[in-house]
């Protein structure tokens, strides 16, 4: 018997599946998912499909630190999508950031458009750190973000910058690869 890879469409559409069972979840998501559900429930699937390497973490049972600069209301959303959830086997802690010395013990870091002023200063400050820095202000990932969200026809996108993430030591599944809107190698 032969085993055969599944495809790219197959890869594709198991990743697709697999966001829209965690949207599903989501309280309220059959009304209509707000854009920030869509996004809060985006993170946690990245971290799914990235691995940081074990010195990113004190120990094997260390929690995973999901961090937002400065936004309580979608830090209230994170909090809510991953309640209960754990990534690699980690309990999930979510807590806000005022600056890059905080965003430092971060394993994830969302930086909203209202931090457009501040983002670049974050990502040089952060450039190489073992950080998954996503945000959603325009032309992110070229100025140094991992993953960039993108809105079209009240749509959430999203695009990779899988240099930065290979800099940093992640490493970004191909299913995640396969479904971001665009990849920078």
């Amino acid at each position: 018997m032969s085993c055969q890879r599944p495809s790219r469409a197959s890869r594709a559409t198991t990743t697709i599946a697999l966001l829209l069972w965690v949207l599903a979840s989501l309280p309220g998501f059959c009304q209509a998912a707000s854009e920030e559900q869509v996004k809060a429930a985006y993170l946690y699937s990245f971290a799914k499909f990235i691995e940081w390497p074990s010195r990113s973490f004190q120990g094997p049972s260390s929690p995973f630190h999901f961090c937002v600069v400065n936004n309580r209301s979608f830090q209230a959303e994170l909090e809510r999508t991953v309640k209960g959830k754990s990534v690699a086997g980690r309990t999930i802690e979510v807590a806000s950031v005022l600056d890059t010395e905080q965003s430092r013990s971060c394993h994830l870091l969302f930086v909203d458009a209202s931090q457009e002023r501040q983002s670049r200063h974050i990502l040089q400050a952060l450039h190489g750190a073992t950080i998954l820095i996503v945000g959603e202000t325009r032309n992110f990932i070229e100025g140094g973000g991992t993953i960039g969200f993108l809105m079209e026809d009240e749509h959430v996108y999203f695009e990779i910058n899988q240099k930065e993430a290979t800099l940093a030591g992640l490493y970004v599944s191909s299913r995640l690869l396969s479904v971001a809107k665009r990849v920078i190698q």
